[in-house]
């Protein structure tokens, strides 16, 4: 088993910080990816959802009706979260505890592999990137597609936030996070400095630190990436905008990308 301590400290946090990040519409805009790109039912897609989370995208898939749902992610204590939470509303997904670099124990092949919220942006250098490309090639099924989005250079650079903060509350418990976020202009890498403070009835509970390191994208090099990889780009929009034309600044772009086999 893999895991990894960073994220598992974030995972008891983790829904309620995204507890108003619609799930249930980027969902419905995956689903309409699927349905134009893998043109497969539903009820028959293969999925696979690396760095899957809590699960939520799955367990919003498995509401439309998908029934062959997988997902993986590096930290434990979020597949625990994700299991817990798809047994009890009785959705029927397997979860694995794998990174990107690691998927490669997955001994299944898909029809769909996606990955979401910016995931991609976690694999930081070439060799990462490279093997996790060949990795999500040989999890696919012969003309498989691989759906994700990512982060665009061109708007980090010009619009990111030194600092940051978000506050959630839901009854009696509240967590507030203060995002400090500094960029490197020659390696392309963001560093984010979360500083998360949780508390129940007014009263504090946890208070902890996590640094994450991310790689921000340009179009170029992403598309170059990917065919590299022997991956054809048969789309790309701006996250959620499934028919608009990417502008140079978009934050998060959408891509799917057919393997060529």
């Amino acid at each position: 088993m893999e895991s990894n301590a960073q994220f598992d400290v974030y995972a008891a946090f983790y829904n309620l910080l995204y507890k108003d990040k619609n799930y249930k519409a980027e969902a419905d805009y995956i689903d309409a990816l699927i349905s134009r790109y893998a043109r497969l039912p539903s009820t028959e897609v293969e999925l696979l959802d690396l760095a899957c989370g809590t699960g939520r995208h799955l367990q919003e898939l498995s509401k439309k009706g998908y029934k062959h749902l997988s997902g993986s992610d590096i930290s434990k204590a979020m597949i625990d979260v994700a299991t817990e939470t798809s047994a009890s509303a009785g959705f029927d997904v397997q979860y694995y505890n794998h990174s990107f670099q690691n998927s490669n124990r997955i001994e299944r092949k898909f029809d769909v592999v996606l990955s979401m919220f910016s995931a991609v942006n976690y694999i930081t250098n070439f060799e990462d990137q490279s093997l996790t490309l060949r990795n999500i090639r040989n999890l696919l099924k012969p003309d498989g597609i691989f759906a994700f989005d990512y982060w665009n250079g061109n708007a980090v650079v010009e619009s990111y936030s030194p600092v940051k903060v978000l506050r959630k509350k839901d009854g009696d418990a509240e967590i507030m996070r203060i995002s400090e976020t500094s960029i490197d202009l020659i390696k392309q890498d963001a560093t984010v400095k979360f500083t998360c403070m949780f508390t129940k009835n007014e009263q504090r509970h946890d208070e902890f630190t996590e640094v994450h390191h991310l790689h921000y994208y340009y179009f170029s090099e992403m598309l170059n990436l990917l065919k590299s990889h022997q991956f054809e780009v048969v789309h790309m929009s701006p996250f959620m905008h499934i028919d608009k034309e990417v502008a140079p600044k978009e934050w998060n772009i959408s891509i799917v990308a057919k393997r060529i086999s």
